[in-house]
């Protein structure tokens, strides 16, 4: 119920309040900015293989081989990777939405596909060793049959362990990804992470190619006042070719946002250059990481899209998830 009465709140909110009057790129600023948010990650990955073994890591390295390799969670918890993202208010009761990938980092299934083959491989190597060394280590002990019977003993357990692993399905291994949320927001000051406020992932699309999640702050007394929250247009008619749009967001997380005066969005303007298909829709705004969750916003401050991926080798060329998708997760989750 709480789900659909945010939906319907949005809908009646834009209903009532839509702007009729075409705003600059100052008016937009003016009006949004306090709706958006700087988003923080800290997080790391884990598998749980067949036989309920952890193993932890904290990412990928350029060589599509897994960092960070512990059993120890507390350990990855230290090396822990972290990104940074943008998000953007839309209730009044501290519901913010952003991409997918900014709430819970993805990684290829391919490369847990090959860490697992690779790591089945290389336990059996082990202990192909160890049974070598153990065969070696009987006939050393030739004539002492107390001894002998030690090595018989180790001998078999290392081939009991070699057939569990050969009947283990990898198949089965169970990944998850461990993420610590935090926002913050514009015009503030952020020195430490503890001016950072912790949030909780709601919601994450399943489907491929929605990149969408809601996260929630952890305590609403942390929402300043008088915060804009962002409004879905009054309808889903595809925007037209050339109409501008803007997009509110920290791109370089902070790199670019830090200032005198706090943590400081940007805000980008460009074109519509290409009709959505009800996926996606492209258009001319340039970008750079930490812009992902931005909202991309018409003249009048509607909401018509969520960045979430730049056209490869160019700044200029970007994609957003237009509002009809935005509508529809909303609704089913």
């Amino acid at each position: 119920m709480k789900k659909l009465s945010i939906f319907a709140c949005l809908i009646a909110v834009s209903l009532l309040t839509s702007c009729k009057k075409a705003m600059s790129s100052q008016e937009i600023y003016d009006k949004t900015a306090s709706g958006v948010v700087l988003i923080l990650n800290y997080f790391y990955y884990s598998v749980t293989l067949p036989d309920n073994t952890e193993i932890y890591f904290t990412g990928v390295d350029d060589n599509g081989q897994l960092e960070g390799l512990t059993y120890e969670e507390n350990e990855a918890w230290d090396h822990c990777s972290a990104c940074t993202g943008t998000g953007f208010f839309i209730s009044n009761d501290g519901l913010i939405m952003t991409n997918r990938h900014v709430a819970q980092p993805e990684i290829s299934e391919d490369y847990i596909k090959a860490f697992l083959k690779n790591y089945k491989k290389s336990l059996k190597d082990i202990y192909q060793k160890r049974k070598s060394e153990l065969a070696q280590m009987f006939y050393s002990y030739e004539g002492d049959e107390a001894t002998q019977s030690k090595v018989v003993h180790q001998y078999k357990k290392i081939d009991a362990i070699l057939e569990h692993i050969d009947n283990m399905d990898m198949n089965d291994a169970e990944f998850n990804t461990h993420s610590k949320v935090s926002v913050a927001f514009n015009d503030t000051h952020v020195t430490k992470f503890e001016d950072f406020k912790s949030c909780s992932v709601v919601s994450v699309s399943d489907e491929e190619s929605v990149d969408l999640a809601t996260i929630q702050l952890d305590d609403i007394d942390n929402m300043p006042e008088n915060t804009y929250v962002f409004q879905l247009r009054e309808n889903d008619d595809q925007l037209t070719l050339d109409q501008k749009l803007f997009m509110i967001g920290f791109n370089k997380g902070f790199s670019i946002s830090k200032t005198a005066q706090g943590i400081r969005s940007q805000c980008y303007s460009g074109n519509v250059t290409q009709k959505d298909d009800g996926e996606k829709i492209l258009y001319s705004i340039p970008s750079q990481p930490g812009s992902s969750g931005s909202p991309v916003i018409d003249e009048y401050g509607n909401l018509v899209a969520v960045h979430f991926a730049g056209w490869s080798g160019t700044q200029g060329f970007n994609y957003g998830i237009p509002s009809k998708r935005v509508r529809q997760f909303l609704i089913e989750n």
